[in-house]
Order: C-alpha cells, then structure tokens, then sequence
C-alpha cells in the first residue's frame, strides 16, 4: 500500500509539518509506503491520495481505506481532499485531483463526507470519534490547533480532566512544543510528582502531598493531549502513563493511612485498624477495575461507562484518583485528614457496588435482548439540537470549536 501527497502546505500544525504529520498517521494506518511518483505504483495496487493542504486525521483515513475504491470530500462537500484508488486510475485523478468536486462526472469511485464515515462510538478509542476535514490556512491555524487539542479528549471522563484541566492544560501543551519538550519528559517529571506525593503522604505532610498530587494529576493531562497532538504517542510512553494510573492511587492512599499515624478509626459504628479500614478499599478499587475490564471484555469492547447515558454520568465523580483528590482536598480544608481518608473508603465501596450492579444487569440485558451497545452508537453527528448527555460525553466541544471553518449548509 502507498500513499501519495498532493499539493504543498506550509503551516505547521502544533510544530509539525504536514509531512511529518502523514507519515506518522500513514504508520499508525499500517505499512503504507510514501511515494514520489505514481509510476511506480501497479495498476492492481491501491494508493492513497492525500492533499497536505487539508486537515486530515487518522481516524477519518482509516475508515476511508476500509472501501474497496472511495474519495473523500472535505466537511463542506465542496472539495474532494483524499482518495483511495487503484494503480490505473491514480496518474488520472492525481492530476485533476485539486479542481474534482462532488458530483463531478470524471470521479467513478464513490464519495464519502467525513460524517459518513466517521461519529458514533468507536470501540478502539471508547468514545464518539467524528472528523472534519477542512482546509489548513495560516489565518485559521489556531482555530484549527484548538480543534485537534479538544478532539483529543475522551468525552467520557472525570469531571476535574473535563471541566478543570482543558484550558490551562492547552497553554501549557503549546508552551511545551515552542520548547520542544516531548510527552514523555512530561510523564517522566508526573513519575517524580507522584513518588514526591506518596512520601509526603508516608510522612503526614497532607498539604505538600496534596499539592505535589494535583500538578502531577495536571501533568497527567498534558502528557497525553501533547503526544496526541504532536503524533507522539509510542507503545513505552502508553506503558508509562496507563501503567502510574493504575497503580499509584492505592499506594497514595496506603501512604495516607501510614501518615495518620493512628491504630485504629471508628466511622459508621465500626471500629477497626486503620489498616483493615485501607485493605477495605483496595479491595473495593480493585473490585471496581475487574468489572470494568469484564464489561469491556464480555460487551464488544464497550466501556461500561459508555453503556448508558447514566453510567457516562457516573464516571464523572466515580472513586477514580481526581474525584477522590476533591474529597481528601475538602478533609484537609476541614483539618480532618482522618475524615478524609473514611470518605476515600466508603466512596470506593459505593462506585464498586453501583459497577457491579451495572455489570450484571448488563449480563441479564445481554440474555433477554440479545448483544448490547453504547448509547454513542445512536448519536447522530448532524444533530444541531443535541441533548446535555451529548453536549457533555461526545466530543461536542470539539465540534463547536470547528463550526466557524464548516459551512452552514452540511
């Protein structure tokens, strides 16, 4: 397979030269060899026609080269800015490809928009994943850049990464290409942070952990928008990143125990070592993780916060590291770090237990109504009017950035 760039583009998207751009998405797609000439590509061989003057990502170029032949018209269906075709007809539309239109007689292959082929829920990525295509201009570069950042969010998350984090988190991801910092430097510092965080805990110094742990929680952010933006993304630095967040927040919290530097607490009529108190919830986290990965792994690799608008809701506030660092947050306002820490426990054992009811009436839905699938598969991406859960879970934030460059009538 082969892929062919048409027309020239000086802008650098978030650093990066729309060469570089496609050759790192064309290695992400599979073993696409980038060529020069058409002639050397076999009348039976398929190549894939690219205009570098137009915004287009993996996602959208992927499902393109799932046809057997097909073009691809920019958001507007006013240009066609890709194409997937075969060796004999490439030197022929290559040639025309900057003046083709929708519509137009010459083109055989069929033409898809960016909404035909992409929105709804996409399993790799657990998430509503549209694309547009749109012309890359030096005076629409920022709308553009800040198009690509907030697209690169997950709709469905906690509430402190959605709401908190997306604004400054974007200053500091462009600070770091202006100085040519990359998302693993990022991560590696957000290492540190967290073992600075966990010592302070050991030690009974709440405040300073506290703050240490909610930069490294902002770092968190910014390492994975930087690399996704940058077309960074590498199999150590997914190892790195996925690998702290599963592990650190129950060695924060069995940190935080250690520092309270009591025997036993009494919360709810109970009395037991704080110890017990701890074990307790790692059971509880751990629990909460096997019915997550059981959904996942059961239901066609559907999120079980993705099942239902409900569970999309829930996991903005589930017992996860942010919403967990608002509670003990609120402890040490309160100068109760002990209070702090009996919420982290009881809070943990509700989200599990609201999981584990999710999970199993998704295993009685799956017997009585056949196959599930996520409310994201039913959104419609042309929708003007959506509903708050839309708004809220499916990249909506992305799409109001890019309407200015979208014409009004797609």
């Amino acid at each position: 397979m082969y892929y062919y760039i048409v027309n020239q583009c000086d802008v650098r998207l978030w650093g990066v030269s729309q060469q570089e751009r496609f050759r790192k998405t064309m290695l992400k797609l599979g073993n696409f060899k980038h060529i020069d000439q058409l002639d050397h590509v076999g009348a039976e061989e398929q190549v894939l026609l690219v205009r570098a003057d137009y915004l287009l990502d993996a996602n959208v170029l992927g499902k393109l080269t799932q046809h057997p032949q097909a073009m691809l018209s920019d958001s507007s269906g006013q240009v066609i800015a890709a194409a997937w075709i075969d060796g004999k007809q490439a030197n022929e539309i290559a040639k025309i490809f900057s003046r083709l239109k929708p519509g137009s007689e010459s083109i055989v292959p069929p033409v898809f928009s960016p909404q035909e082929l992409t929105g709804g829920y996409d399993p790799r990525l657990r998430k509503f994943d549209l694309s547009h295509v749109v012309e890359i201009t030096g005076s629409e570069q920022k709308i553009i850049e800040n198009y690509m950042y907030d697209k690169s969010y997950k709709g469905i998350t906690d509430l402190v990464t959605k709401w908190w984090w997306p604004l400054p988190a974007r200053w500091v991801v462009r600070q770091c290409v202006a100085l040519n910092i990359s998302p693993n430097m990022v991560t590696g510092f957000g290492w540190l942070l967290t073992i600075l965080s966990g010592v302070a805990f050991y030690y009974g110094y709440f405040v300073f952990g506290l703050i240490s742990a909610w930069i490294m929680t902002f770092l968190d952010t910014v390492d994975g928008k930087l690399a996704r933006v940058t077309l960074q993304s590498s199999k150590i630095g997914h190892v790195m990143d996925h690998g702290l967040d599963i592990i650190h927040p129950p060695v924060w919290y069995w940190c935080w125990a250690i520092g309270l530097n009591i025997d036993t607490i009494t919360a709810f009529g109970f009395t037991a070592s704080t110890m017990t108190w701890f074990w307790v919830m790692f059971a509880a986290y751990v629990g909460g993780r096997v019915f997550e990965g059981l959904f996942q792994l059961m239901f066609n690799d559907i999120s079980i916060f993705c099942w239902r608008p409900i569970d999309s809701y829930h996991r903005l506030i589930t017992a996860r590291r942010n919403p967990c660092l608002i509670i003990l947050s609120i402890a040490i306002l309160l100068l109760n770090p002990v209070l702090g820490f009996i919420w982290i426990v009881m809070w943990t054992l509700i989200s599990t237990a609201w999981l584990g009811i999710r999970f199993f009436y998704a295993c009685v839905t799956r017997i009585l109504s056949g196959p599930l699938e996520s409310w994201i598969a039913r959104i419609d991406p042309l929708n003007r009017s959506p509903n708050q859960a839309t708004r809220w879970f499916t990249g909506y934030q992305a799409i109001k950035t890019i309407a200015p460059l979208v014409r009004s009538d797609t």
